[in-house]
């Protein structure tokens, strides 16, 4: 299955779902692990992963195509522009 990633350029109310859902909320002080898989598409182009430490000691992964991952970064900023 190809990547996706469910980008919401104006994130206020994105997710309506989780408004009476417990939600563990990292807070910015929080590292995000981001590493690059090189060959990791089954295309042998290179996929990103993300690594979330929870408070209870779970780790969450997600990863998704550097293409898709890099789409999505050009899209947030045609919007807001580059970070200086």
């Amino acid at each position: 299955m190809a990547s996706i990633i469910n980008l919401k350029l104006d994130g206020d109310g994105a997710w309506p779902d989780l408004i009476d859902r417990g939600v563990i909320h990292l807070g910015n002080d929080t590292a995000i692990g981001l590493s690059v898989l090189p060959h990791g598409m089954v295309s042998g182009k290179p996929s990103v992963m993300f690594r979330l430490d929870l408070p209870d000691g779970q780790v969450v992964c997600a990863e998704a195509s550097w293409a898709v991952l890099a789409m999505a970064v050009r899209a947030i900023a045609a919007r807001y522009g580059w970070p200086e």
